[in-house]
């Protein structure tokens, strides 16, 4: 009785984490529920607080936008040399963003089990925010040899793999699609960019 009892406990417990995930469902159910206007330069939607249970219009100055976009003062040459710079260009507009949402000190892998949702941010503010920041340099004119995907999920199979969500690029020369996954990384740190079947086979920092 001893184990039984254990055993549905182990359960449940394994349960409650998978659904307090950072992906405790898609990030694109979300991103549609929340239902924000197309993103300006000068007004667009920032999620926090876990699964973009706080959302803030939020604005970029013009000497501000000078700031990030001056990563393209030299515009790549190919799709691996924007894959490099795209990531700097979001470090940028998330260090200038933080003050302006309280999310300056958002941590690495911040989730609600982090007992921290004071301006932090779990994978599905961080894939919302990212496929946000994607389309103002896209709508600019900074992004050449990629289209922006869907926000792309992973996990909650038979293996109790925790979901997980990120924003995707596709190479439009070849349909090749990779991962940009800011949930790892600080707020204003640069984002992991890396083909996308690799992130959906579980890729993290340290494996």
């Amino acid at each position: 009785m001893h184990m039984h009892n254990l055993r549905e406990c182990l359960i449940i417990f394994v349960s409650c984490l998978l659904i307090s995930a950072c992906g405790h469902t898609t990030a694109e159910k979300v991103k549609a529920s929340v239902n924000a206007p197309k993103a300006e330069i000068a007004l667009f939607s920032h999620c926090s607080s876990y699964g973009c249970q706080k959302v803030q219009q939020v604005s970029f100055e013009p000497d501000e936008w000078q700031s990030i976009i001056s990563s393209f003062d030299k515009m790549p040459d190919s799709a691996e040399a924007e894959r490099e710079l795209l990531p700097q260009a979001i470090a940028l507009m998330e260090k200038v963003v933080g003050p302006k949402t309280g999310t300056e000190d958002d941590i690495g892998k911040s989730w609600l089990f982090t007992l921290m949702p004071k301006g932090q941010l779990d994978c599905i503010d961080e894939s919302i925010n990212t496929t946000t920041y994607l389309e103002l340099l896209n709508d600019a004119g900074f992004i050449k040899y990629h289209n922006i995907g869907r926000i792309a999920l992973r996990g909650g199979g038979i293996d109790f793999k925790m979901l997980h969500n990120t924003a995707t690029l596709i190479q439009k020369d070849n349909g090749d699609s990779y991962a940009i996954d800011s949930w790892f990384r600080a707020n204003g740190v640069k984002p992991d960019v890396m083909p996308l079947n690799i992130w959906l086979d579980g890729w993290g920092p340290n494996s």
